[in-house]
């Protein structure tokens, strides 16, 4: 069925043309760009968030939406008068008159008189025409019938007449059509690849019927409804999807079909622009240890970590780009590890535009003194590169330790007790939780407290007491499990004196002596046999005073000493099941007993015990009873023969129903000879008595009563550590009462028999603790699961279900290739490097160490060749090859893998071999330039100039080069500095490859230069340079801008000068002699036309001065000018410019200027402030060759001598003053102007009686001006 469009999503039209959203949303009725909504919920939604789906079905099931069409009626104004523009007959049929009103209305504040005239077709008729006056406000309504004859489409008009003009209103008759339209186009906002952006227009019907319509458009647009049914009058919200897969402008045209046969169209064009959004990986606090360097590799680092802790670390995604960049954040599949150690804030999100984002990182680890490594791979969304962060994480455990793991009571009186203090600490800031495994209210010794919790860094001090009941000596080795530690062993000693019963006082060096002779198999002899054995020379004494056989001590048989056992292993080894590491020689069996159920009133039947004694002497046996213990063994003192056994009775009393009990009860079996201190000749004999438990449990809670519902935490790891083949795994639980009632437990005989916990049962007290040790024997590397059930307050309901994994880590690595390794092309001599990377895949620290032949370590070496790599860790290696000749190399290396922290010389069997295949090829190579002659042409002195080099590699291999540059000429110049520089002198060249060096030129003298430039290929390995060889010549000419005057021509008042007389005056023969010669350093100073003064006068920074002179004229004469002829006669483009002392200064402040001028000053203010002297134009360039003619004036405006300073300056070239001198004089002033005042005579003969007429050249401001001569000169003469 075809579903229609919800009614939130249907607009009606207003009268106005505009949608309205009945759902609160707006829609887009013209050509816009369209809000977008974006895939986030931090985002804000759309304005049209709406989705509606339709699917096409046959018409008659089509359900039809709302409300009828209502009339868009547009109204126009004339002259105040307001109607509509057209007046529209619908759903009209034949035969039938249909009435419509045409309404006027008086908009205007005064009468309006109006005249109409009727249609002039037969079709549409109204009531006879007569004048209208309208008062204002007033509406006139006129009936307009229309009345069809056939089925087609009418037209026709009214016109009404007015004093201002006439206007018509058009009368249509239209057929019921199908017309949708929507915008033209539609601009959806930029998105990134992978991403998407939404966008809303309105399509509207404003057709007659209800259509039924279809959309087309291609990828990678959407639109939502593809198909729908709209009703007249009624708009449909329609949504845009883009989602783009490349980085283009999308403009594509969406068709919406329509109408009988889907024949009518209507378009839409949509514009979108994929972008490829950017993501930066940092690191937020960076560390020292930290690697945040750029590339696609980040290094987290946590550092070390307490075990069962959380650390927090955070990485910072800066999105650079102008849309949205979504992520993802995944462990890289190939180095998941069943029980992971970090984890991530955030799985995937989005990053706005340049916005940045903080994301969470976390380490939990769970594994002791164990180094963790793990991959993040941070994916952007499209085609970004992805970032790999690496987290590294240490798990550190307490570390707890005893002041002292022996405590000596030494003897005390029978009825007494003795107490003494030992403190226990906790070095490392990780919590430690503690507990000694004693029955304090049971033993002979007592421990305060027996458990508790050590925050980091603290000491706590522990109340040890020995209060016995029977004389006798005493000793228990007390353990004291940690959580996440290995456990400490406390050794407690005593002895008990009565007045007829004083036996030998125990000693910490009797345990000593004890653990020796456990290894030489000493112990099972009582003190009188070991006396007499010593005694006839049977047994000696080694160094320590313990006893040995005679045969012992020597060089070739040393006399066996006690291990060192590692504590888990002495923990469950203790002998008190199947595996141990001493036989006991005394025992009772069964260690472990539950009464189950005795509610009473029937005293529970005793259980049998059997104490056996393996030793060949006599013991006594003494068990410690507490008065009102519901369990009691009997007899409680007795004495055992020597290989013989005793049977005892266990007795259960509960004192109270509804109870629960559990206690371990005690007792002390000694040599019978050791009660009497006299009966012992040698201290080494003395041996110390051996301490027998029985876990005992029972309740009174009858079938039909409920037992105490218990209330726990238990923390149980999912894996066992990792440990190599043939080695024992342990790991600690803690379980909390968390409860307000006692909490007794049991291990259930349903649990594995692989796995081995301690203790098996026991209570615990509220808000205590208990901590178990738990120990399985992995066989092989595949995951074996292992489940442990323990029971609660002996309630088969109350059962807790441990479920733990384990394996025999193998010792392997995961390579990245394919066991082959291949080198590229390598010139010989020189280096080239192949990467290689593997992992570990275990959860062991591996050792690896390369081992190359002695003949190949020449020409292949591995960098780092040894090392370990961590669980997890992928290692990259470099392999170097370094041929010494052209030819094939072909290697076969092998790598040794062994447990890190193992020699391996002493268990090879457990290292695993690989061995890689490397393939190599030594070639020779060259270097070349793809220009053998560079010519750099003219250059400017002291200006610079760049050029390309280059190079080019046709041969098949890397090289490395050094290029050496060497002056051929000019000579002389070593001291300056060098004229020629390369932007770089050393590189590295792929094979068939070019690369670029950077020329500089920046001669400093007018020279013709040349250099040779030639190369040397470099070897990384030994730092050896090959023989220098030629690559190029360089060359270029340094030259100065030259430029002369060719001519001058005067007019205005100095138009009758010569031109002889006129270069004479502007001394243009100097001037071009200057110009012709290099410039003064000083002259460079500033290369080109500079505001550098403050003063009213610059300062001149040239040697050369010349006078310009205009020469003489009257007052308000016409303007002397003279026109200069300029030509470029260098071989390079050159500027010039001619500066008043106005252009070199400054532009200062007003306060800062100099407020009293002298006469100078003030003169050429004047000078320059009335433009007396005038320069068109000042300055210009001229290329080589080319010529420019100056125009220099000067205007007679005031009487007198006017001069002004003007600095010539050719940039990077010479620079000239020129002092232009103007005379001004009065009219019908006589005046006589010399060009100078002084005058050379040409050297003349002495004697010569006809010496050569010599001529000076005057200038008169008139032609009847008469000159007169003083004949009486003074001269001076010059003689040689």
């Amino acid at each position: 069925m075809l579903t229609q469009a919800s009614p939130n999503l249907l607009t009606k039209f207003r009268e106005g043309g505009d949608c309205t959203v009945n759902s609160g949303g707006s829609c887009v009725s013209a050509s816009t760009m369209a809000g977008p909504t974006i895939n986030d919920s931090s985002m804000s939604p759309s304005v049209c968030s709406s989705t509606i789906s339709a699917q096409p079905t046959p018409p008659s099931d089509v359900q039809r939406c709302g409300p009828k069409k209502r009339e868009r009626v547009i109204k126009r104004i004339f002259w105040g008068i307001e109607v509509a523009e057209e007046l529209k007959w619908r759903g009209w049929e034949l035969g039938k008159e249909t009435t419509r009103n045409l309404v006027l209305k008086n908009l205007s504040s005064k009468i309006q008189r109006i005249k109409y005239r009727p249609p002039k077709t037969k079709f549409f008729f109204t009531a006879i025409p007569q004048p209208v006056f309208l008062s204002p406000g007033i509406t006139f309504t006129i009936p307009i019938v229309f009345r069809p004859l056939e089925k087609k489409e009418y037209l026709d008009q009214m016109w009404f007449e007015k004093e201002e003009g006439t206007f018509t209103v058009s009368l249509r008759a239209i057929l019921p059509c199908h017309k949708l339209v929507c915008p033209p186009s539609l601009q959806l906002p930029m998105c990134a690849i992978g991403d998407t952006v939404e966008a809303w227009f309105c399509l509207e019907n404003v057709g007659d019927l209800t259509t039924f319509f279809t959309w087309e458009l291609p990828s990678p647009f959407q639109i939502f409804p593809t198909t729908g049914l709209l009703e007249p009058g009624l708009a449909c919200r329609m949504k845009v999807v883009f989602q783009p897969f490349v980085a283009v402008v999308h403009e594509v045209e969406a068709i919406c079909s329509y109408g009988k046969d889907s024949r009518q169209k209507s378009s839409i064009q949509l514009q979108a622009i994929g972008k490829c959004a950017q993501l930066l990986v940092s690191i937020r606090h960076k560390r020292s240890e930290d690697k945040d360097t750029e590339g696609p590799q980040k290094v987290l680092h946590f550092g070390p970590v307490s075990v069962g802790s959380i650390a927090e670390r955070q990485i910072r995604l800066h999105n650079p780009s102008s849309v949205n960049a979504p992520f993802r954040i995944e462990m890289v599949s190939d180095t998941l590890s069943k029980e992971q150690a970090f984890s991530c804030s955030k799985s995937y999100g989005i990053v706005p535009p340049g916005e940045r984002k903080c994301v969470s990182v976390f380490f939990h680890p769970k594994t002791l003194d164990s180094k963790t490594v793990e991959y993040f791979s941070i994916l952007p969304a499209g085609c970004a590169s992805q970032t790999l962060l690496q987290v590294v994480g240490f798990c550190r455990g307490p570390v707890v330790s005893l002041q002292h793991y022996c405590v000596n009571f030494s003897w005390v009186k029978l009825g007494e007790q003795s107490e003494q203090t030992l403190w226990i600490e906790n070095q490392s800031r990780c919590l430690a939780h503690f507990q000694f495994i004693i029955d304090c209210q049971e033993s002979v010794f007592n421990i305060s407290p027996t458990f508790g919790t050590l925050v980091g860094k603290v000491r706590l001090t522990l109340h040890c007491t020995f209060q016995p009941k029977h004389p006798n000596i005493y000793f228990r080795r007390v353990a004291c499990l940690i959580h996440h530690q290995d456990p400490l062993f406390l050794d407690l000693i005593g002895t008990c004196h009565s007045e007829t019963i004083k036996p030998v006082i125990l000693k910490p060096r009797h345990l000593t002596w004890y653990r020796t002779h456990q290894v030489r198999g000493l112990v099972s002899y009582p003190p009188d046999i070991l006396t007499a054995m010593l005694r006839e020379k049977k047994l000696a004494r080694d160094a320590n005073g313990a006893l040995m056989l005679p045969n012992e001590g020597t060089e070739n048989a040393p006399a066996l000493q006690f291990p060192g056992i590692p504590p888990m292993t002495e923990f469950f080894f203790d002998g008190t099941s199947d595996m141990t590491i001493f036989p006991p020689v005394v025992h009772v069996e069964p260690a472990e007993v539950d009464f189950g159920a005795c509610p009473g009133p029937e005293t529970p039947n005793p259980i049998p015990l059997c104490l056996l004694n393996h030793t060949k002497g006599k013991i006594s046996v003494v068990w410690t009873r507490r008065s009102n213990c519901p369990f009691w063994v009997t007899p409680d003192t007795f004495d055992v023969p020597p290989l013989k056994s005793m049977a005892l009775r266990l007795h259960f009393q509960p004192p109270s129903p509804n109870s629960l009990y559990a206690v371990e009860l005690e007792a002390f079996a000694v040599y019978k000879a050791l009660w009497k201190y006299s009966n012992i000749e040698e201290d080494c004999t003395v041996s110390p008595p051996w301490c027998l438990k029985v876990q005992v449990r029972g309740h009174s809670y009858n079938a039909v009563s409920e037992h105490r519902i218990p209330q726990y935490a238990l923390d149980t790891p999912k894996l066992f550590p990792a440990v190599p083949s043939g080695e024992s795994s342990y790991r600690s639980l803690l379980l909390e009462n968390k409860g307000s009632d006692l909490l007794t437990f049991n291990l259930t005989p349903k649990s594995s028999s692989d796995i081995t916990l301690r203790p098996t049962s026991g209570i615990i007290a509220p808000g205590a603790h208990q901590i178990f040790m738990i120990s399985t024997h992995p066989k092989g590397t595949s995951w074996k699961q292992h489940l442990f059930y323990l029971q609660f307050n002996f309630y088969p309901q109350y059962l807790k279900e441990v479920s733990m994994q384990s394996r025999e880590e193998p010792v392997q690595l995961k390579l990245d290739t394919c066991k082959s390794i291949y080198f590229k092309p390598t010139w010989v001599g020189c280096s080239s490097t192949s990467p290689f990377t593997f992992r570990n895949p275990t959860r062991l620290p591996l050792e690896f160490e390369w081992r190359i032949s002695q003949e190949h370590l020449k020409t292949l070496t591995v960098q780092p060749s040894k090392g370990i790599v961590h669980p997890n860790e992928s290692l990259t290696l470099s392999w170097i090859f370094s041929p010494l000749e052209q030819t094939k190399y072909l290697y076969r290396v092998g790598m040794w893998v062994w447990e890190a922290g193992r020699n391996l010389n002493t268990k090879p069997q457990s290292a695993t071999h690989y061995m890689i295949r490397l393939v190599g090829m030594g070639t020779t190579a060259s270097l070349a330039a793809k220009v053998k002659e560079l010519d750099f042409g003219n250059v400017l002195v002291n200006s610079r100039q760049s050029r390309d080099l280059v190079l080019l590699n046709e041969g098949n291999c890397t090289i490395s080069y050094r290029l050496v540059l060497e002056q051929t000429s000019p000579e002389g110049l070593e001291h300056d500095l060098p004229a020629l520089q390369l932007d770089r002198s050393e590189g590295s060249m792929p094979p068939r490859s070019q690369d670029t060096i950077g020329l500089t030129a920046c001669p400093k003298h007018r020279f013709q230069y040349s250099w040779t430039i030639s190369y040397s290929l470099l070897s990384h390995r030994d730092n050896k340079v090959s023989e220098k060889q030629e690559l190029c010549h360089v060359s270029l000419a340094a030259v100065y801008p030259l430029l002369s005057i060719l001519d001058g021509y005067s007019m205005g008042s100095t138009e009758g000068i010569t031109r002889k007389y006129l270069w004479r005056l502007f001394n243009l023969d100097t001037l071009n002699n200057y110009l012709a010669h290099e410039p003064t350093p000083k002259e460079l100073t500033y290369k080109v036309p500079t505001r550098h003064s403050i003063s009213q006068m610059p300062t001149v920074l040239t040697p050369l001065n010349l006078d310009f002179n205009f020469g003489a004229a009257p007052f308000k004469a016409p303007p002397s000018v003279v026109l200069l002829a300029l030509k470029n006669t260098g071989v390079v483009p050159l500027d010039w410019a001619f500066l008043f002392p106005s252009d070199q200064q400054l532009d200062i402040e007003l306060w800062a200027e100099q407020v009293e001028l002298n006469c100078a000053e003030l003169h050429q203010m004047r000078v320059e402030d009335n433009c007396l002297f005038s320069i068109s134009p000042k300055s210009g360039s001229l290329c080589p060759g080319q010529e420019q003619v100056v125009e220099l004036k000067y205007s007679h405006l005031f009487i007198g001598t006017d001069r002004l300073p003007v600095l010539f300056k050719v940039s990077q070239g010479r620079e000239i003053l020129l002092n232009f001198i103007g005379v001004t004089v009065k009219l019908d002033q006589k005046y006589v102007h010399f060009a100078s005042t002084d005058h050379s005579f040409i050297p003349v003969r002495i004697g010569d009686a006809l010496p050569p007429r010599q001529v000076s050249d005057l200038d008169r401001l008139h032609q009847q001006q008469v000159l007169t001569v003083d004949r009486c000169v003074s001269a001076t003469a010059v003689g040689s």
